[in-house]
């Protein structure tokens, strides 16, 4: 057998092998470069936005400064037409944004508002028809931190009323009188809209303000004295009609008045604080770590 036509064909297969190394080595440095060279160009092709500088973020309704905002390079295939250029600063200045901004975040235009949320906003739905009445009332005689703006209570009054004493002879009119304990209902029911604290401030926008802070600052605020103490109520703004507040006044000139308040069912009704839902179970745990 002749070898030497097989040992001749071994050169032509390296070389051939050493050959596609090299041009797979060529088309991997040509790729890499025109990557290379087409990041560098996409690097230089900037658009200047705007981003939040402070390094606490900004909290929300918090308006836009040069303090707290400024100018950031960024690559323009990251743009989009919601962002919120540079050259457009001056414009954003002042506004207000609609909810906590963390330090680095570019700022985007429907981060944004002009206008800044009422206080009480609840004051603004309540009907032409309804009024409001502010009930002094012991927390932890009516459920402690169960009641809350947006419940339905029912309202029994007790006072003391002078009753004539008869005489015991229906030709002699009566000459003397007696103290007597009533107790009627004031109201069968009517709606909490909101609570008020020791300081008279409503309880929702304590627990608002909270909710605008940045998470580490929320929750050190949440587990101070000040907060836990600023959720306690003692008042009751309460939602009647004409005809309801009308007979509260009524027992005004009583004696020895006293309040007896029931919390009725919530199947028809709006609690307030649902919209805070992770919000209140942090703080009950927190009262009752404190308690302990």
């Amino acid at each position: 057998m002749d070898l030497s036509a097989l040992k001749s064909t071994k050169p032509n297969r390296n070389l051939f092998k050493k050959i596609s190394a090299v041009l797979f080595a060529l088309i991997v440095i040509f790729l890499s470069y025109m990557y290379l060279n087409q990041a560098s160009k996409d690097a230089q092709d900037v658009v200047e936005v705007i981003r939040v500088k402070s390094e606490s973020g900004i909290p929300a309704y918090a308006p836009l400064t040069k303090s707290n905002i400024e100018t950031y390079d960024l690559i323009r295939k990251e743009y989009s037409d919601d962002m919120i250029l540079a050259s457009e600063m001056d414009n954003a200045l002042e506004k207000l944004t609609t909810y906590y901004l963390r330090k680095g975040a570019i700022i985007y235009k429907d981060q944004l508002t002009d206008e800044k949320p009422l206080k009480n906003e609840w004051l603004y739905e309540v009907s032409d028809e309804n009024e409001v009445l502010t009930l002094p009332y012991n927390f932890l005689e009516v459920g402690g931190d169960i009641l809350v703006p947006g419940d339905r209570v029912r309202i029994r009054v007790s006072y003391d009323t002078e009753v004539s004493a008869p005489s015991g002879n229906p030709n002699i009119p009566s000459s003397s009188s007696t103290t007597v304990r009533k107790t009627e209902t004031l109201f069968d029911s009517i709606i909490v809209k909101d609570m008020l604290n020791s300081n008279s401030r409503s309880i929702y926008e304590v627990y608002k303000e909270v909710t605008k802070l940045n998470e580490e600052k929320k929750q050190e605020v949440m587990k101070s004295e000040d907060f836990l103490s600023g959720i306690k109520p003692k008042a009751l703004l309460l939602e009647g009609s004409s005809k309801q507040i009308d007979n509260y006044a009524k027992y005004q000139g009583y004696d020895n008045k006293s309040f007896l308040i029931t919390i009725l069912s919530r199947k028809n009704s709006t609690i307030i604080l649902d919209q805070l839902p992770t919000l209140e179970k942090e703080v009950e745990s927190w009262i009752e770590e404190k308690q302990k």
